[in-house]
C-alpha cells in the first residue's frame, strides 16, 4: 500500500510540476507578448502624433480663420497675399470678378491641398524622434514613404508595397500611415527592438514570476524528497518487522513445544493444568499476533486488516481476567458486570490485545493493589465497554494528548513505569478500525475510566 501510494504521490507531484510550470511559462509568454504589443502601440502612436504635429506646422491654423470667407473668381490671374492669419490683401487687374461667401474650411482645403505632394523628412524625423522619446522608446529606426498614383490609390496596393519595402533587419514596423488632405503619400517607420523599454516593462513581472517558480518548485522538490525518504523509511521498517517477527517465531515455537513436553512429564494437578493452559493460550495469542504482523509487513500494509467474527464479550473478558491469575505482582481484583451475554462482530485478536493494554495500564498505575471494574452495556445499535480503575489518574491538561503516538504523561526525571507511549495509541487505532470511539474520564488520585463504544 505504501509503495502504491508513494508511487501515486510521486506521479501527482510530477504532473503538478509539469502543469504548474507550463502555466507559469504560458503566463510569462503572454506577458512578453503584451509587452511587445505595448511597444508596437507606442511606435504607431508616436507616428500618428508626429503626423498631427507635422500637419500643425505645415498647414494654416483653422482656428485663426473667420467663420466665413469671401472667395473671388476672375477671368485673369489674381494674386492674393496673406502676411498673417487675420488679414489678406487682394491685388488684381481691372477685370470682371465674381465674389461668393463660403465656409472657412473650404478656403483652407484649397490653400493647403497642394502642400502634401511632398514631405519634409528631416522635419518629420525630428518630430518622430521626439514622439518616440515621449513614449519611453529610444530605439534605432528608419523612416520611409510610399507614393501611390491617384488613379490607383488602393489600400491593398499600398500594403503590398509596404511589405516589399520593409527592412527585415528591423523587428517592428508601424505600418503605412497616409498624410492628411487626400494625399497620395504614405509614411511608415521600421523600428528596432528597444532593450531598455522591455527591461523597464518586464523587469518586475518577470522577477515576480521567477520568485513564484522558485518557491513553488522548491516546495515540490522538498515534498518529493520527503515522500522518497518516507518510502525508504517504511521499507526499512518493513524489513525490520519481517526480520524481528521471523526471529520471534522460533522461540515461540520452542516454548510451545517445551510446554507440550512438560505436560507429559509433570504430574497433572488442578494448579499445574491451569498454568499450562494459561501459558499455552498466551503463547498461541502471541503466535497469532506475530503472524498477523508478518502478514501485514509482507503485504506492505500500514494498518491491520480485520478478520471479523462473532465475539461473546462476556466470555472474552472472563478468559482475559483468568489469565491474570498467574500474575505474581500486586494483588488484582476484577469485577465484571454484564446483564446478559453481549455479542459483537469484530477481530477477536486485535480487540483482546486492545483490552489487554488498558488492563495492563490500570495495573501498572495502581499503587498497592489494582481494583478494576468492567461493565458491558448493550443497546440495539451499539455496545459500550467501561473499564475503570482506582489508580493515580491523569492530570486534566494531558487528557487530550493521551491517545497520541509516543505520548507519556510527564512524571519528572524518573518514570516509575517503563514504556514507549504506544499502548493507548494502539488501542485508539484498533477501536477506530472497528468504526468505534474511545473516550476517558480521569481524576488525579481517584482513577481513570475508559469508555469504548463499538457498533454491533
Amino acid at each position: 500500500m505504501m509503495k502504491k501510494s508513494a508511487g501515486v504521490a510521486s506521479l501527482f507531484i510530477l504532473f503538478f510540476f509539469i502543469f504548474f510550470n507550463s502555466i507559469q511559462a504560458y503566463l510569462i509568454w503572454q506577458r512578453i507578448a503584451e509587452s511587445k504589443n505595448k511597444f508596437r502601440f507606442a511606435t504607431s502612436s508616436a507616428l500618428i502624433n508626429s503626423l498631427s504635429d507635422y500637419h500643425k506646422l505645415k498647414v494654416v491654423d483653422s482656428a485663426a480663420l473667420p467663420k466665413h470667407a469671401r472667395i473671388t473668381y476672375a477671368s485673369k490671374n489674381t494674386e492674393a497675399t496673406r502676411p498673417d492669419s487675420q488679414s489678406a490683401t487682394l491685388s488684381a487687374p481691372i477685370t470682371s470678378m465674381i465674389t461668393d461667401t463660403v465656409p472657412a474650411a473650404f478656403i483652407e482645403l484649397i490653400i493647403n491641398s497642394p502642400t502634401f505632394k511632398t514631405i519634409d523628412l528631416n522635419l518629420f524625423d525630428s518630430l518622430f524622434r521626439k514622439a518616440l522619446h515621449a513614449k519611453r522608446v529610444h530605439a534605432a529606426y528608419r523612416l520611409d514613404t510610399i507614393k501611390a498614383e491617384r488613379k490607383k490609390l488602393e489600400r491593398q496596393m499600398v500594403q503590398d508595397t509596404w511589405n516589399k519595402k520593409r527592412n527585415k533587419a528591423y523587428q517592428y514596423s508601424t505600418g503605412p500611415q497616409r498624410l492628411p488632405f487626400n494625399s497620395n503619400i504614405f509614411i511608415y517607420a521600421d523600428v528596432k527592438s528597444d532593450q531598455t523599454f522591455f527591461k523597464k516593462d518586464l523587469l518586475w513581472p518577470l522577477l515576480a514570476f521567477a520568485f513564484i517558480l522558485l518557491i513553488s518548485n522548491t516546495a515540490l522538490v522538498f515534498v518529493y524528497k520527503t515522500i522518497r525518504r518516507q518510502k525508504r523509511i517504511n521499507e526499512l521498517k518493513t524489513d525490520f518487522i519481517n526480520n524481528i517477527t521471523h526471529e520471534m517465531k522460533t522461540p515461540i515455537t520452542l516454548a510451545s513445544a517445551g510446554l507440550q513436553a512438560l505436560a507429559h512429564h509433570v504430574p497433572p494437578t488442578e494448579r499445574t493444568d491451569f498454568y499450562m493452559h494459561t501459558s499455552q493460550r498466551q503463547l498461541q495469542l502471541l503466535d497469532e499476533f506475530v503472524e498477523r504482523i508478518l502478514e501485514s509487513a509482507v503485504g506492505d500494509i500500514s494498518e491491520f486488516s480485520l478478520k471479523k467474527e462473532k465475539i461473546n464479550l462476556q466470555l472474552l473478558f472472563s478468559e482475559l481476567i483468568k489469565s491474570y491469575d498467574v500474575f505474581q505482582g500486586k494483588p488484582i481484583n476484577f469485577r465484571l458486570t454484564a446483564e446478559s451475554p453481549v455479542y459483537i462482530h469484530g477481530d477477536r485478536l486485535l480487540l483482546e490485545s486492545a483490552f489487554h493494554n488498558i488492563i495492563d495500564n490500570a495495573i501498572k498505575y495502581s499503587d498497592v493493589s489494582a481494583d478494576i471494574s468492567i461493565d458491558l452495556v448493550e443497546s440495539q445499535r451499539e455496545t459500550i465497554i467501561k473499564i475503570r480503575d482506582k489508580g493515580m489518574g491523569i492530570p486534566p491538561q494531558y487528557i487530550k494528548n493521551i491517545f497520541e503516538k509516543f505520548f507519556r504523561v510527564p512524571q519528572g526525571d524518573a518514570q516509575p513505569v517503563k514504556g514507549f507511549g504506544l499502548g493507548l495509541y494502539y488501542v485508539s487505532t484498533i477501536v477506530k478500525k472497528h468504526s468505534g470511539k474511545i473516550t476517558l474520564n480521569s481524576t488525579l488520585q481517584s482513577g481513570t475510566e475508559f469508555i469504548i463504544t463499538l457498533p454491533k
